[in-house]
């Protein structure tokens, strides 16, 4: 309901809204109490007045205890004596001299009230009724009535209410005059944030902003800030650091591409273009996988590559993986595969296994074993070689892009350094892991875990 609104006026509506419903709640009880408490005032003059009026009647006439008086002067009170028939035998005032006030007759000793818009004939005001039983100086029963006018209170009423309401109009403009401004005062300090936080660009990615001192939620989005800062700089030199790398790979094929091609074009006999040809074919070859790693690399940063997963045989996987790798000249592999099943996408999983086992067949002396079990929940497939081990330090930075931990290795051996870092990509895609270790005897182990289900 409030989207449309700012932070400080929805502060305000708020605030504002609160403090009429406290002021209209105040209101009503304070009219309840000073109505009934004025009523009262007004009823207990009219009881006393009766009393007085009823004791008197025992000792004189009713014409006598009951003067007419002039209401001209500010005396408002109407007094009738009743008798028992009903007819008015006194009255304060003339016009009340012919029709009684009230129908009622209390016995003697007992009080009727009741409060009346107007006497009819006499006055249009409200009033409070009092009826009182009476006894005349012959024993005769009478009612005395006395009639107070409470349009006195209620005119301090509308006094009192219409001053409350310019009290109260006068708070709510001083309540939102100052909620603006404390909700303005408690923002500034957003306001610089905001102000510090335009100011970083790609130049300036390692600024911060200040920390405010207040342990609030304040501190807590500066913090905030900070660190989604102190990550976005990691991402943006792991992104510089990915494009250069990218950049250094790609300069030696094409240099190589460049040389070949100019001196083929320089010698008219072809001799040069006939023995540089397989090298340009290496080279073409050599940027063709390295352009597809960078290109599956990005799809998975970006999220665009779908799994499709399905049942699969994990050992046909192994089998065909080993098939594709073996070379006459390579290393000899071992395969001891169990059979197992597990929903993944096979065409992925297949990467995997061959990036793995490319890798194992660089390193290895002269064998490559890989094994396949099932390990409760999980398919744990293991790629070992006779090489030596990835150093501890190593097996989590060896699955990072374009990193090569053997310095003798060149590129035309070694690759780009992408199988790794695009094996742990899908792996975690698929919900597993991957991890650089050492089997028990002493070879270097890759490990691949994933979800059966």
């Amino acid at each position: 309901m409030l989207d449309g609104f700012g932070v400080r006026s929805r502060v305000l509506l708020v605030a504002i809204t609160v403090l009429l419903l406290t002021l209209l709640l105040w209101t009503w009880l304070f009219w309840r109490v000073f109505d009934a408490a004025l009523i009262g005032s007004a009823r207990g003059h009219a009881e006393v007045e009766a009393q007085q009026l009823a004791s008197t009647l025992e000792l004189v006439e009713p014409a006598s205890a009951v003067p007419v008086r002039d209401h001209a002067n500010g005396n408002d009170i109407t007094v009738q004596v009743i008798d028992g028939s009903g007819q008015v035998v006194a009255a304060s005032r003339e016009d009340a001299l012919q029709e009684p006030l009230t129908d009622e007759q209390p016995a003697d000793g007992h009080v009727l009230v009741e409060e009346v818009d107007g006497l009819e004939g006499i006055d249009r005001d409200a009033f409070v009724l009092v009826a009182r039983g009476a006894t005349g100086v012959d024993g005769e029963a009478l009612t005395v009535v006395v009639a107070s006018p409470v349009h006195i209170e209620e005119g301090v009423e509308s006094r009192i209410f219409l001053t409350g309401g310019l009290a109260a109009a006068l708070v709510l403009a001083i309540a939102a005059i100052l909620v603006r401004w404390a909700v303005g005062a408690s923002l500034l300090p957003v306001e610089r944030l905001r102000g510090q936080l335009a100011e970083i660009d790609g130049h300036t990615i390692g600024d911060r902003v200040d920390v405010p001192e207040t342990g609030d939620e304040l501190t807590r989005l500066a913090e905030t800030m900070n660190q989604m800062l102190t990550r976005l700089e990691g991402a943006y030199a792991a992104q510089a650091g990915f494009v250069s790398d990218a950049s250094h790979e790609l300069r030696s094929p094409l240099s190589t591409l460049r040389t070949s091609v100019e001196l083929a074009a320089a010698d008219p006999t072809g001799q040069v273009w006939a023995e540089t040809r397989p090298i340009v074919m290496n080279e073409i070859l050599r940027l063709q996988r390295l352009v597809d790693d960078l290109l599956t690399l990005s799809k998975y940063d970006a999220g665009a590559v779908p799994l499709r997963r399905r049942e699969c045989d994990l050992d046909d996987l192994v089998v065909e993986a080993v098939r594709q790798v073996r070379t006459v000249d390579g290393p000899a592999f071992a395969v001891a595969p169990e059979p197992v099943r597990a929903v993944a996408d096979p065409d992925r999983l297949g990467q995997v296994l061959r990036n793995l086992l490319d890798n194992a067949g660089r390193y290895a002396r002269s064998a490559v074993r890989v094994g396949l079990s099932a390990d409760g929940d999980e398919a744990v497939v293991t790629v070992d070689n006779d090489g030596p081990p990835v150093a501890a330090e190593d097996r989590e930075r060896v699955f990072d892009r374009f990193v090569r931990l053997d310095a003798t290795r060149d590129r035309d051996t070694g690759g780009a350094g992408l199988g790794l870092a695009i094996a742990a990509d899908i792996a975690r895609a698929h919900g597993g892991t991957l991890v650089a270790g050492e089997a028990d005897d002493g070879w270097c182990r890759f490990e691949l875990r994933l979800p059966r289900e």
